[in-house]
């Protein structure tokens, strides 16, 4: 959630370190990677947020819920 409040802030790049950590201990998150690529895409870092929403979508692929946000 905190991740999320910051982008909505307009904090991206802290965002991005928030989701980032969380990755670290949940290495396919889908909600945090969810998040590091509306980061990465606030950033203008496009290759990040490519590569970011590919391992989401790699992550999600069975899931029967589709993500509108970084937390629910």
């Amino acid at each position: 959630m905190l991740g999320a409040a910051l982008l909505t802030a307009g904090k991206a790049a802290e965002a991005e370190a928030v989701y980032r950590r969380d990755l670290e201990k949940h290495p396919e998150n889908g909600w945090a990677l969810s998040g590091l690529a509306a980061s990465l895409s606030a950033e203008k870092k496009s290759t990040e947020a490519a590569e970011a929403t590919a391992r989401r979508d790699r992550a999600w692929k069975n899931a029967d819920t589709k993500i509108v946000a970084s937390w629910w």
